[in-house]
């Protein structure tokens, strides 16, 4: 269920922050325009919040932005995801050895995977330095 009542369009919030320069234009200064965008994108959140029975999951965008961020994966989760997906290319050819380790980079930092072959004989992430 959605509630969509009440609502401005993007134009009608954009204009409601432009004032009249002294050419007679009208110009919205860059901290209006980032409250426009927020008043717009917390409209949108009330129109399309989820319900839970009568409730909505969500009682404020505030708490909604919490909870993607809650979601995000952490800093060891992010570099074990790009690790597993890039180990394929870093896979030692000689079926003797059980662990190994190689070095990529992201966001400008550079990190070492380490790895180790468990005895059905697949390469388990351990950590990175």
């Amino acid at each position: 269920m959605r509630i969509f009542t009440g609502m401005k369009s993007k134009e009608e919030i954009l204009y409601s922050y432009y004032t009249e320069a002294k050419d007679g234009l009208p110009e919205i200064s860059a901290d209006d325009l980032l409250k426009a965008l927020d008043e717009y994108a917390s409209q949108s959140f009330n129109a399309a919040r989820e319900i839970n029975n009568t409730e909505p999951v969500f009682a404020t965008y505030t708490d909604y932005l919490a909870k993607l961020e809650a979601n995000k994966p952490g800093q060891s989760d992010k570099i074990r995801l790009i690790a597993d997906n890039v180990v394929s290319q870093f896979l030692p050819t000689d079926p003797a050895i059980k662990e190994f380790s190689f070095d990529f980079k992201t966001d400008g930092v550079n990190y070492t995977a380490c790895y180790t072959k468990n005895q059905q004989g697949y390469w388990e992430y351990i950590s990175f330095k």
